[in-house]
C-alpha cells in the first residue's frame, strides 16, 4: 500500500519527463524535484477511484470563467465507465457541452434577468440589451451589491444545473505592464471570493453536495497548448498573451467542428446547439479575416476559457486514473 501510495518509480524520472506528467495530470510545473513529485503525487492521491469515497456514476461540471462584465461558464456532464476487458481502470466518457453562457453579472440588479432563453445567442445583441434596460442606473463596485450578485449567480447556477463539481478560474492581480495593479483585476478578485463564500456557506449548512476547485489558467493553457498538441506544432517559444488567446479560441473551433463526428472529443447537448454554431461561424470569419478586432476576440474568448478548463479537468482526471493503474507504463514521456 505505501509504495503504491508513493510511487517509488517516480524518483527515477528526470525534471522534463516530471515536467511533462505534471501537465498531464495538472499539477505544478515549477519548484525543485521534491516539489514537483509531491505535486504528482498529491494530484493521484485525489483521483477518482483513489479514496474510499463512493464515486458518482457522472460528473456534473460547471466550469466557471471569471469575471464581472464578461464572466462565461460551461455546463458539462461526462459519464464515469468502469473498467472492462479493455480497460482495467475506469475513464471519464465523451463530454457533453450542455450549456454555454457568457454574462455580465454588473449591468442588471438581478442575475437572473440576464439568464436568457436557451436559444438565446450569448454572442449577440445580447450585452447591449442590457445596457439599454439598466442606462438608466450607474453601474456600482460597492461590496454590499457584489454580494447580492454572488449570492444571486450560486443560487440560480446550483439550482439549474445541479453541478457535482464547480470549478472557478483562479484570478491573479495583473499590472499591465504599469507601475499598479489594475483596479479591474481587484474587483474580479473580490467577486472570485464571495463566491467561494457563498458557496462554503452552503456547504457548512449542508444545502449542497458539491466540490469546488479553483482552476489556475497557466496550468490549464500548459495542457492544450504542450501536453495535448502534437510534438511538431507545440510552441517552441513563448506565446504572447493575445497569441495564446487565439489558439485557445482556434482549439475549441475545432473541438466544435469536428463534434458530430464518431470519435469526437467533445459532443454537445441540445441546448448549446447554437451557441456552438455561432462560435464557429464567428470564429471562421475571424481565421479568414486579415484583421481581428480585440472586443471580437474577446467574445470568443471567455467562451473558449471556461470549456477548455472544463475539459482539462476531465482530462486531468483520466490521466490520473490511468497513471495509478498502469504506473510508469501509463505514458510515453519520450527522452530528457
Amino acid at each position: 500500500m505505501g509504495k503504491q501510495a508513493t510511487k517509488p518509480w517516480l524518483e527515477t524520472l528526470t525534471l522534463s519527463k516530471l515536467h511533462k506528467l505534471a501537465v498531464l495530470v495538472g499539477s505544478p510545473c515549477s519548484g525543485t524535484k521534491s516539489t514537483r513529485l509531491e505535486g504528482i503525487r498529491q494530484a493521484l492521491k485525489h483521483a477518482p477511484g483513489s479514496t474510499q469515497i463512493p464515486q458518482r456514476h457522472e460528473v456534473s461540471l460547471l466550469s466557471i470563467d471569471m469575471g464581472i462584465r464578461n464572466l462565461a461558464f460551461a455546463h458539462i456532464k461526462a459519464p464515469l465507465n468502469p473498467g472492462n476487458e479493455r480497460s482495467t481502470y475506469p475513464q471519464y466518457g465523451t463530454p457533453v457541452l450542455e450549456a454555454w453562457h457568457r454574462i455580465s453579472v454588473s449591468q442588471s440588479p438581478s442575475i437572473t434577468d440576464k439568464m436568457v432563453p436557451e436559444d438565446h445567442n450569448p454572442m449577440g445583441p445580447h450585452n447591449s440589451q442590457i445596457k439599454a434596460k439598466t442606462k438608466v442606473a450607474k453601474e456600482s463596485f460597492e461590496p454590499v451589491d457584489y454580494a447580492g450578485h454572488a449570492h444571486s449567480l450560486v443560487q440560480l447556477l446550483l439550482h439549474d444545473y445541479k453541478p457535482t463539481q464547480i470549478l472557478i478560474e483562479r484570478q491573479r492581480f495583473r499590472s499591465g505592464g504599469q507601475s499598479a495593479v489594475q483596479e479591474w483585476t481587484i474587483r474580479v478578485g473580490v467577486f472570485e471570493g464571495m463566491i467561494y463564500a457563498v458557496l462554503r456557506t452552503l456547504l457548512e449548512q449542508g444545502n449542497v453536495d458539491v466540490k469546488v476547485d479553483p482552476m489556475l489558467p497557466p496550468r490549464v493553457n500548459r495542457l492544450w497548448l504542450q501536453g495535448r498538441a502534437p510534438a511538431e506544432v507545440q510552441a517552441e517559444k513563448k506565446l504572447s498573451g493575445r497569441e495564446t488567446k487565439k489558439a485557445k479560441i482556434d482549439i475549441v473551433g475545432a473541438l466544435l467542428e469536428s463534434s458530430h463526428d464518431a470519435k469526437a472529443a467533445l459532443k454537445l447537448g441540445a441546448s448549446s446547439k447554437a451557441i456552438s454554431d455561432e462560435f464557429v461561424s464567428v470564429w471562421k470569419k475571424k481565421k479568414s479575416s486579415r484583421t481581428e478586432s480585440s472586443a471580437g476576440i474577446g467574445k470568443l474568448d471567455d467562451l473558449a476559457d471556461c470549456l477548455l478548463q472544463g475539459l482539462a479537468w476531465v482530462d486531468w482526471q483520466n490521466n490520473r486514473m490511468r497513471l495509478n493503474a498502469l504506473g510508469e507504463k501509463a505514458f510515453d514521456l519520450g527522452v530528457g
